[in-house]
């Protein structure tokens, strides 16, 4: 697999990710838990656009930024989309999916040595970290704080 074919799987997956959300609107009457999920699959929709635009000339130019992981998702259990009823059901799925794409692409950063491959996939396990941070905050701010 080279740059180019990473890249192309990458959208595919935020594509996959959208479809994801949009099915779940399905499972969901929790008004916020609907709105949360249109944003998500938004959101993988803005991702897929960046990826599909992005200049893989410039891999080795590009400067991902850090990003703090929370580890909210560490101590939850996963969902089936079926299983998905309210806010908090939303939450937890998407910080899994997210959970999931980033360290897949970590585990191919260190699978491979071609250097622009392991600079692609940590420039993609950074974007799905940010993805992750921003769910986990909000869990962190409307779950936690009912507790």
């Amino acid at each position: 697999m080279n740059v180019k074919e990473l890249i192309e799987k990458a959208a595919k997956h935020e594509d996959e990710s959208q479809r994801f959300y949009l099915d779940a609107l399905k499972h969901v009457t929790d008004p916020a838990a609907q709105i949360w999920l249109k944003e998500l699959a938004e959101e993988e929709t803005k991702h897929k656009e960046m990826l599909q635009n992005f200049d893989t000339s410039k891999v080795m130019d590009f400067k991902p930024g850090e990003t703090q992981d929370l580890h909210i998702s560490e101590f939850l259990v996963d969902k089936d989309v079926s299983e998905i009823k309210d806010f908090q059901d939303v939450l937890i799925v998407a910080m899994k999916k997210e959970q999931k794409a980033y360290n897949f692409y970590v585990s191919m950063a260190q699978s491979t040595d071609n250097p622009e491959m392991r600079k692609m996939c940590k420039i993609l396990a950074q974007e799905e970290l940010k993805h992750k941070h921003k769910i986990e905050m909000a869990y962190d701010d409307m779950v936690f704080s009912e507790n």
